[in-house]
This record gives C-alpha cells, structure tokens and sequence, in this order.
C-alpha cells in the first residue's frame, strides 16, 4: 500500500507525457499537411496544443506537492494499492474527455433546437474538420490513458 497523492501524481504525469508527445506528433502532422496543401499553419507547438495543455504538468506537480501535506496528515492519508491508482488515472483519462464530447453535443443540439438554427449551426456536423478537431482534441487523451492502464502493470 502507498499513498493516494503520490501515485496518482506520477500516473497524471505519464498520461500527459504521453499526451503532450501525442500532441506534438498531431501538431507536427497537421502543420505538414498544411504546409503541403498551401495553407499557412502555426508551429507546432501551437497546433499541437502542447502550451495548452502544460497546465495538467501543473497539476500533477501541485497533486505530488499536496501529496507531502497528506503525508503528515494522518487523518487524511488514504492508501491504495500503486497499480489501481494508475488504472483509475488511465480511466479517468479516457472516458471524461468522451463524457465532455457528449454533453457538448447534447448542449449544442439543444441550443440549436430552441434556437431553430439548425440550418446555420447544424451544418457544423456535417464538417469532416470538426470532427478531424474533434480527433486531434481527444486522441492524445485516449493514448495517454491507454499508456497509463499498460504502465499500471509495471508499477509496484
């Protein structure tokens, strides 16, 4: 048995290693592609959301921060075993950002239902770029907490 805060520290930092690698990669893609295609596109680092998403390296090390205070807190220490931590991080990883995806859509097709803008506003799914977006937002989600459910077996 471990502490909580630590393990899961160090599993929200695997997922957005990958996630951010996973970002980067896309970035570099999408950035080619464009090149390619005549289009002007930003750095990579700025398609890839690479800078956006550096918060979550905040957090986990905020998470191993708040980690050291639980420690020495006993009546909040909270101990579970290192590999379920890293299976729930991996989890979490990949069903909230589908949870988010969802309800967006259930919110978005409400509006334009009371709106009656359907015409306008839904023609919006009918893009192949929002859901290329929709993708490329997703994607180093799902791979970062794939990694963590796989890395879940070799932490101890």
């Amino acid at each position: 048995m471990s502490a909580l805060p630590g393990n899961a520290a160090r599993a929200v930092l695997a997922v957005v290693v990958v996630a951010l690698a996973v970002d980067a990669l896309l970035g570099g893609l999408n950035g080619a592609l464009s090149g390619f295609l005549g289009a002007p596109a930003g750095p990579w680092w700025m398609t890839g959301h690479v800078l956006e998403r550096g918060r979550w390296v905040v957090f986990a090390l905020l998470l191993n921060a708040s980690g050291r205070w639980w420690l020495g807190n006993e009546a909040m220490e909270i101990s579970l075993p290192a590999p379920t931590v890293w299976r729930l991080v991996g989890m979490l990883a990949i069903v909230v950002p589908l949870i988010w995806i969802v309800a967006q859509w259930l919110v978005l097709a409400t509006l334009f239902t009371v709106a009656d803008r359907w015409d306008i506003d839904g023609l919006t799914y009918l893009s192949v770029d929002y859901y290329r977006r929709v993708f490329a937002g997703y994607a180093p989600w799902l791979l970062g907490g794939a990694a963590a459910l796989v890395g879940s077996r070799h932490v101890r």
